[in-house]
């Protein structure tokens, strides 16, 4: 089975890493960005899956038409389809989830869905929470290239779960009525959910000053 890998983030060049040498699959590239995507199929390519792995361009309809595109979704899908799925499960206190492989289509995170596995979004901080994101998908991935073609992916039941946009900075600051409002809990499921490499959780006085969080821990009484 030949395979092209889209994947751009470190988590994701992790798991391309990993999946390397699996005896049932042939990688015929690596891609980094859109621009190298567009080149490597310009002219045609022989090609039995292409495989995205956290890409965050738009995929035109031209490529999804014509090869079988998959992708790797952070959530149980159809569950917090959309952007910014670790950080909005975590803050809704989610801490045991899946990692879904889907069909990638013209509809944002809802093709059919081939499998899933477990994953644990606990953890201080996110290079803890992409350690768990890269075994899980690692598990997902040799599953999947065992079975198929023998496996039939399931229509996803778009009609239910829930969809989300991505997160931007300004989301990440805290203010006196989220303080009031939260619990220590849902505090630090907020904190520890924007540490590198996104936009820290911070604080900003009435200058403009502003105290970020780079790393949290958290202790039951």
């Amino acid at each position: 089975m030949k395979v092209l890998i889209c994947a751009y983030r470190d988590w994701a060049k992790e798991i391309s890493h990993k999946i390397s040498n699996n005896k049932n699959i042939i990688i015929v590239g690596n891609i980094s960005n859109q621009k190298g995507l567009v080149k490597k199929l310009k002219n045609g390519l022989d090609v039995d899956i292409i495989l995205f792995i956290g890409w965050s361009w738009i995929i035109s309809d031209e490529i999804t038409d014509n090869y079988l595109c998959i992708g790797i979704h952070p959530s149980d899908l159809p569950h917090y389809r959309g952007g910014s799925p670790i950080q909005n499960q975590i803050i809704d206190g989610v801490d045991k989830s899946k990692v879904t492989l889907f069909t990638l289509s013209s509809k944002l995170d809802s093709g059919d869905i081939w499998c899933k596995e477990d994953i644990n979004l606990s953890g201080n901080n996110m290079n803890a929470i992409f350690k768990n994101i890269i075994d899980s998908s690692v598990t997902l991935l040799e599953n999947f290239f065992k079975k198929y073609p023998n496996i039939e992916p399931i229509t996803q039941k778009t009609g239910v779960g829930s969809y989300f946009r991505r997160r931007t900075p300004i989301q990440s600051k805290l203010v006196k009525q989220d303080l009031q409002n939260m619990n220590t809990l849902e505090l630090y499921n907020f904190i520890r959910c924007l540490t590198t490499p996104y936009p820290n959780a911070y604080f900003e006085d009435d200058n403009g000053n502003r105290v970020f969080f780079e790393e949290i821990s958290f202790s039951k009484k």
